[in-house]
């Protein structure tokens, strides 16, 4: 049976679903393998900002720990799935993990045990493009598959769209890439991966 929470040695503990939440003052229940800063941007030739994980690409281990920190505020962490109403772009069994929102100063962390290809989010600007993949241990997995392609969704589930759509499509990010590179970079994506989809009221 899969167990619900990465026990660490201080008895603490980075829960499968929730993970753990801190802030800067505080000191996490475990050292994190990995660091993401979860990052907004202004553009120049754009009315919306950059909204991004960096990196958006990581290669990780099974068991490793990641640290995002809020770079910026109001953002969330979650993967691709199907209880959240999304086309599943994590791995088999894996349960519906999220965090909260989170402020500029706190930071959450996440220990990924599942083998394959975790699709993440922050709920609140996806739309815009903030996604990223984690290829823990393998490039396998629903997440492996191209945008669009299996697993289909259905009227319950929605894959990536907009520029969410277009950045986890983007070359730099296909899962055999990181792999091999260890992490992408968000300047390693095409100018053209990154386009803001949305417009405002009255504007076509």
């Amino acid at each position: 049976m899969e167990q619900e929470t990465a026990q660490q040695s201080n008895g603490q503990s980075v829960d499968q679903r929730f993970g753990y939440v801190g802030t800067n003052d505080q000191d996490p229940p475990v050292e994190p393998d990995h660091t993401v800063e979860m990052v907004i941007e202004p553009r120049d030739d754009a009315w919306l900002p950059e909204f991004y994980f960096e990196p958006v690409g990581l290669a990780i281990e099974p068991g490793d720990t990641v640290r995002f920190n809020m770079a910026s505020p109001h953002h969330n962490i979650n993967g691709y799935h199907p209880a959240f109403g999304y086309t599943q772009r994590v791995p088999e069994g894996v349960p519906p993990y999220s965090s909260p929102i989170l402020t500029v100063g706190d930071y959450w962390l996440y220990t990924f045990e599942t083998e394959g290809v975790h699709n993440i989010m922050c709920a609140p600007h996806e739309l815009f493009g903030m996604v990223g993949a984690i290829v823990v241990g393998s490039p396998t997995g629903p997440a492996a598959n191209p945008v669009g392609e299996a697993p289909a969704p259905t009227e319950q589930s929605r894959p990536p769209e907009f520029t969410a759509g277009l950045v986890l499509s983007d070359p730099a990010l296909a899962p055999e890439t990181i792999a091999e590179a260890g992490s992408v970079s968000w300047q390693d994506l095409n100018p053209e991966s990154k386009v803001p989809r949305l417009a405002p009221i009255g504007e076509e």
